[in-house]
Protein backbone atom coordinates (compact mmCIF):
# COMPACT_ATOMS: atom_id res chain seq x y z
CA UNK A 1 0.00 0.00 0.00
CA UNK A 2 2.72 2.44 1.12
CA UNK A 3 4.09 1.79 -2.41
CA UNK A 4 1.25 2.34 -4.51
CA UNK A 5 0.90 5.56 -2.37
CA UNK A 6 4.10 6.94 -3.28
CA UNK A 7 3.41 6.25 -6.95
CA UNK A 8 0.10 7.85 -6.86
CA UNK A 9 1.99 11.09 -5.24
CA UNK A 10 5.07 10.94 -7.68
CA UNK A 11 2.07 10.67 -10.54
CA UNK A 12 0.81 13.89 -9.35
CA UNK A 13 3.85 15.46 -9.38
CA UNK A 14 5.21 14.79 -12.86
CA UNK A 15 1.93 15.52 -13.77
CA UNK A 16 1.72 19.08 -12.14
CA UNK A 17 5.23 20.11 -13.20
CA UNK A 18 3.90 19.02 -17.13
CA UNK A 19 1.26 21.29 -16.58
CA UNK A 20 3.56 24.01 -15.10
CA UNK A 21 5.57 23.60 -18.21
CA UNK A 22 2.18 24.20 -20.60
CA UNK A 23 1.60 26.96 -18.92
CA UNK A 24 5.08 28.64 -19.44
CA UNK A 25 4.87 27.57 -23.07
CA UNK A 26 1.71 29.61 -23.19
CA UNK A 27 2.94 32.41 -21.40
CA UNK A 28 6.34 32.90 -22.66
CA UNK A 29 6.61 30.78 -26.16
CA UNK A 30 3.69 31.17 -28.04
CA UNK A 31 3.57 33.11 -31.30
CA UNK A 32 -0.02 35.01 -32.04
CA UNK A 33 -0.30 34.80 -35.95
CA UNK A 34 -3.92 35.82 -36.20
CA UNK A 35 -6.49 37.82 -34.18
CA UNK A 36 -9.68 39.02 -35.14
CA UNK A 37 -10.25 42.66 -34.98
CA UNK A 38 -13.15 42.11 -33.51
CA UNK A 39 -11.08 41.49 -30.23
CA UNK A 40 -10.38 45.07 -29.08
CA UNK A 41 -12.16 46.75 -31.95
CA UNK A 42 -15.67 45.23 -31.92
CA UNK A 43 -17.67 48.35 -33.57
CA UNK A 44 -14.72 48.86 -36.36
CA UNK A 45 -16.26 49.59 -40.34
CA UNK A 46 -13.85 47.20 -42.68
CA UNK A 47 -12.83 48.72 -45.97
CA UNK A 48 -13.99 47.15 -49.03
CA UNK A 49 -14.68 43.99 -47.40
CA UNK A 50 -11.70 43.76 -45.89
CA UNK A 51 -10.55 40.58 -43.62
CA UNK A 52 -11.43 40.54 -40.41
CA UNK A 53 -8.30 40.06 -39.08
CA UNK A 54 -4.60 41.16 -37.88
CA UNK A 55 -1.84 39.08 -39.42
CA UNK A 56 1.30 38.70 -37.67
CA UNK A 57 4.84 37.24 -38.91
CA UNK A 58 7.91 36.61 -36.94
CA UNK A 59 11.65 35.83 -37.22
CA UNK A 60 13.45 33.05 -36.39
CA UNK A 61 14.48 34.86 -33.28
CA UNK A 62 10.74 35.39 -31.83
CA UNK A 63 10.75 38.85 -32.93
CA UNK A 64 7.72 40.66 -34.57
CA UNK A 65 8.66 41.88 -37.92
CA UNK A 66 5.34 42.72 -39.66
CA UNK A 67 1.38 43.26 -38.65
CA UNK A 68 -0.85 43.10 -41.83
CA UNK A 69 -4.32 45.28 -41.17
CA UNK A 70 -4.31 48.95 -39.86
CA UNK A 71 -6.72 51.63 -39.82
CA UNK A 72 -7.09 54.57 -41.72
CA UNK A 73 -8.84 58.14 -41.62
CA UNK A 74 -11.26 57.51 -44.79
CA UNK A 75 -12.86 61.02 -46.28
CA UNK A 76 -15.08 62.09 -49.12
CA UNK A 77 -12.04 61.86 -51.38
CA UNK A 78 -10.67 58.52 -51.29
CA UNK A 79 -14.33 57.67 -53.10
CA UNK A 80 -15.65 55.66 -49.66
CA UNK A 81 -19.12 56.54 -48.43
CA UNK A 82 -18.93 58.64 -45.25
CA UNK A 83 -16.19 59.67 -42.93
CA UNK A 84 -14.21 58.12 -40.02
CA UNK A 85 -11.46 55.65 -38.92
CA UNK A 86 -11.79 52.17 -41.05
CA UNK A 87 -10.01 48.76 -41.55
CA UNK A 88 -8.42 47.63 -44.07
CA UNK A 89 -5.66 44.79 -44.74
CA UNK A 90 -4.43 46.97 -47.30
CA UNK A 91 -1.65 48.59 -44.30
CA UNK A 92 1.09 46.80 -42.89
CA UNK A 93 3.36 48.06 -40.13
CA UNK A 94 6.78 46.74 -40.81
CA UNK A 95 9.50 45.99 -37.73
CA UNK A 96 13.32 46.25 -39.18
CA UNK A 97 15.99 45.07 -36.36
CA UNK A 98 19.22 46.21 -36.63
CA UNK A 99 21.02 44.80 -33.18
CA UNK A 100 19.42 46.80 -30.63
CA UNK A 101 17.98 49.08 -33.03
CA UNK A 102 14.50 48.67 -34.72
CA UNK A 103 12.52 50.90 -36.68
CA UNK A 104 8.78 50.45 -37.18
CA UNK A 105 6.78 51.81 -40.04
CA UNK A 106 4.03 52.19 -41.12
CA UNK A 107 2.90 51.39 -45.15
CA UNK A 108 0.21 50.72 -47.76
CA UNK A 109 -0.07 48.12 -50.29
CA UNK A 110 -3.31 49.62 -51.79
CA UNK A 111 -3.36 51.68 -55.31
CA UNK A 112 -6.14 53.46 -53.66
CA UNK A 113 -4.60 54.80 -50.70
CA UNK A 114 -1.33 56.27 -48.70
CA UNK A 115 -0.28 56.74 -45.37
CA UNK A 116 1.83 58.06 -43.31
CA UNK A 117 4.75 56.29 -42.65
CA UNK A 118 4.20 57.14 -38.55
CA UNK A 119 8.50 56.58 -38.43
CA UNK A 120 9.29 55.24 -34.78
CA UNK A 121 13.20 54.35 -34.11
CA UNK A 122 13.60 52.24 -30.60
CA UNK A 123 16.49 50.96 -28.97
CA UNK A 124 16.38 47.97 -27.25
CA UNK A 125 18.51 46.63 -23.78
CA UNK A 126 19.77 43.12 -23.82
CA UNK A 127 16.66 41.73 -22.73
CA UNK A 128 14.63 42.94 -25.65
CA UNK A 129 12.89 45.77 -23.44
CA UNK A 130 12.39 49.40 -24.28
CA UNK A 131 15.38 51.43 -23.28
CA UNK A 132 14.95 54.32 -25.88
CA UNK A 133 12.00 55.56 -28.20
CA UNK A 134 12.84 58.66 -31.02
CA UNK A 135 9.53 59.55 -32.92
CA UNK A 136 10.23 62.11 -35.56
CA UNK A 137 8.26 64.95 -35.69
CA UNK A 138 5.65 64.99 -38.63
CA UNK A 139 3.96 68.46 -38.18
CA UNK A 140 5.62 71.46 -36.87
CA UNK A 141 9.68 70.74 -37.39
CA UNK A 142 12.73 68.99 -35.25
CA UNK A 143 12.21 71.18 -32.85
CA UNK A 144 9.02 68.50 -31.91
CA UNK A 145 10.67 65.36 -32.40
CA UNK A 146 10.14 63.16 -29.34
CA UNK A 147 12.59 61.32 -27.57
CA UNK A 148 11.43 58.69 -24.96
CA UNK A 149 13.60 56.78 -21.77
CA UNK A 150 12.19 54.07 -20.27
CA UNK A 151 13.18 53.16 -16.72
CA UNK A 152 12.28 49.79 -14.70
CA UNK A 153 12.21 48.09 -11.56
CA UNK A 154 14.28 45.51 -10.36
CA UNK A 155 11.87 42.74 -11.32
CA UNK A 156 11.63 44.12 -14.93
CA UNK A 157 8.21 46.01 -14.31
CA UNK A 158 8.05 49.44 -16.44
CA UNK A 159 8.01 52.14 -14.12
CA UNK A 160 8.51 55.50 -15.91
CA UNK A 161 8.73 56.83 -19.33
CA UNK A 162 10.30 60.26 -19.43
CA UNK A 163 9.61 62.06 -22.54
CA UNK A 164 11.75 65.21 -23.82
CA UNK A 165 11.98 67.73 -27.30
CA UNK A 166 15.92 67.63 -27.26
CA UNK A 167 15.93 69.86 -30.66
CA UNK A 168 13.81 72.45 -28.64
CA UNK A 169 15.50 75.90 -28.44
CA UNK A 170 15.24 77.12 -24.66
CA UNK A 171 16.62 80.46 -23.74
CA UNK A 172 17.70 80.75 -19.90
CA UNK A 173 17.48 84.67 -20.28
CA UNK A 174 13.67 84.69 -20.76
CA UNK A 175 11.48 84.78 -17.88
CA UNK A 176 8.41 82.72 -20.14
CA UNK A 177 10.75 80.31 -21.16
CA UNK A 178 10.49 76.86 -19.88
CA UNK A 179 12.32 73.77 -20.89
CA UNK A 180 9.49 70.85 -21.85
CA UNK A 181 9.22 67.45 -20.59
CA UNK A 182 6.78 64.86 -20.09
CA UNK A 183 6.75 61.77 -17.40
CA UNK A 184 4.65 58.99 -17.22
CA UNK A 185 4.49 56.76 -14.09
CA UNK A 186 3.57 53.60 -13.77
CA UNK A 187 1.55 50.99 -11.09
CA UNK A 188 1.21 47.60 -10.62
CA UNK A 189 -1.38 45.07 -8.59
CA UNK A 190 0.45 41.56 -6.78
CA UNK A 191 -0.22 39.97 -9.74
CA UNK A 192 1.88 41.96 -12.17
CA UNK A 193 -1.06 43.45 -14.03
CA UNK A 194 -0.98 47.28 -14.32
CA UNK A 195 -3.53 49.29 -12.73
CA UNK A 196 -2.81 53.14 -13.59
CA UNK A 197 -0.77 55.31 -15.07
CA UNK A 198 -0.15 59.23 -14.21
CA UNK A 199 0.92 60.83 -17.04
CA UNK A 200 2.05 64.70 -16.42
CA UNK A 201 3.10 67.85 -18.40
CA UNK A 202 6.37 69.30 -16.98
CA UNK A 203 8.00 72.85 -16.74
CA UNK A 204 11.71 72.58 -15.71
CA UNK A 205 11.16 69.27 -14.20
CA UNK A 206 7.95 70.29 -12.11
CA UNK A 207 4.54 68.98 -12.81
CA UNK A 208 2.88 72.10 -13.92
CA UNK A 209 0.89 71.20 -16.65
CA UNK A 210 -2.13 69.13 -18.44
CA UNK A 211 -2.48 65.79 -15.94
CA UNK A 212 -3.77 62.34 -17.55
CA UNK A 213 -4.86 59.61 -15.47
CA UNK A 214 -5.08 56.28 -17.53
CA UNK A 215 -6.67 53.26 -15.14
CA UNK A 216 -6.75 49.22 -16.35
CA UNK A 217 -9.18 47.22 -14.39
CA UNK A 218 -11.10 44.09 -14.60
CA UNK A 219 -8.66 41.74 -15.71
CA UNK A 220 -8.93 38.14 -16.42
CA UNK A 221 -6.91 35.50 -15.75
CA UNK A 222 -5.87 34.24 -18.58
CA UNK A 223 -2.09 34.24 -20.57
CA UNK A 224 -1.44 37.60 -22.41
CA UNK A 225 -1.71 37.23 -26.33
CA UNK A 226 0.02 41.08 -26.64
CA UNK A 227 2.73 40.50 -24.89
CA UNK A 228 5.17 40.12 -28.01
CA UNK A 229 3.26 43.44 -29.38
CA UNK A 230 5.19 46.27 -27.01
CA UNK A 231 6.68 47.91 -30.23
CA UNK A 232 2.84 48.74 -31.50
CA UNK A 233 1.42 51.52 -30.13
CA UNK A 234 -1.91 50.19 -30.68
CA UNK A 235 -0.82 47.50 -27.91
CA UNK A 236 1.43 48.76 -25.86
CA UNK A 237 -0.68 49.13 -22.48
CA UNK A 238 -1.54 45.75 -22.92
CA UNK A 239 1.47 44.07 -23.71
CA UNK A 240 3.14 44.61 -20.22
CA UNK A 241 0.76 42.74 -18.14
CA UNK A 242 0.40 39.67 -17.06
CA UNK A 243 -3.42 39.03 -18.29
CA UNK A 244 -5.85 40.75 -19.83
CA UNK A 245 -7.58 44.41 -18.73
CA UNK A 246 -11.35 44.64 -19.84
CA UNK A 247 -12.34 47.92 -18.89
CA UNK A 248 -10.21 51.37 -19.97
CA UNK A 249 -10.88 54.72 -18.12
CA UNK A 250 -9.31 57.74 -18.93
CA UNK A 251 -9.68 61.73 -17.05
CA UNK A 252 -7.68 64.10 -18.69
CA UNK A 253 -6.86 67.39 -16.34
CA UNK A 254 -6.42 71.13 -17.82
CA UNK A 255 -3.67 73.33 -16.44
CA UNK A 256 -6.14 75.00 -14.03
CA UNK A 257 -7.58 71.43 -13.01
CA UNK A 258 -10.56 71.56 -15.14
CA UNK A 259 -11.43 67.94 -16.30
CA UNK A 260 -11.38 68.00 -20.36
CA UNK A 261 -11.88 64.45 -21.09
CA UNK A 262 -13.58 61.74 -18.98
CA UNK A 263 -14.22 58.25 -20.66
CA UNK A 264 -14.11 54.81 -20.44
CA UNK A 265 -14.40 51.77 -22.54
CA UNK A 266 -15.26 47.69 -21.76
CA UNK A 267 -14.76 44.67 -23.59
CA UNK A 268 -16.55 41.42 -23.68
CA UNK A 269 -13.84 38.55 -24.33
CA UNK A 270 -14.47 35.13 -24.76
CA UNK A 271 -12.83 32.03 -23.73
CA UNK A 272 -11.85 28.43 -24.03
CA UNK A 273 -12.60 25.65 -21.71
CA UNK A 274 -9.12 26.56 -19.84
CA UNK A 275 -10.14 29.59 -19.48
CA UNK A 276 -7.79 31.63 -22.19
CA UNK A 277 -8.72 34.21 -24.26
CA UNK A 278 -10.06 33.10 -28.03
CA UNK A 279 -8.43 35.54 -30.00
CA UNK A 280 -9.82 34.62 -33.79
Amino acid sequence: MKNILKLFFLSLVLFSCSRDNEENIVEDDLLITKMSRLILYPNSLSYNNAELSFIFHYDNEKNLIEKKGGFFQSSWGTGYEGLGQYFTDKIYTSLVYNGNNVTVEDFSSSIDFTVPKNSKYFILDNNKRIKQKNVPSTVISSYRDIQQNFIYNNIGQLTEINTTLPNMPYDPTDPYDYIETYLEKFYYDSKGNLIKTEYFEQKNGVNKGIKVIRTFEDYDNSYNPWKRMYLLDDFFYRSISKNNFRKYKVVRYEENGDVSLNSQQSWTFNYDSNGNIIIN
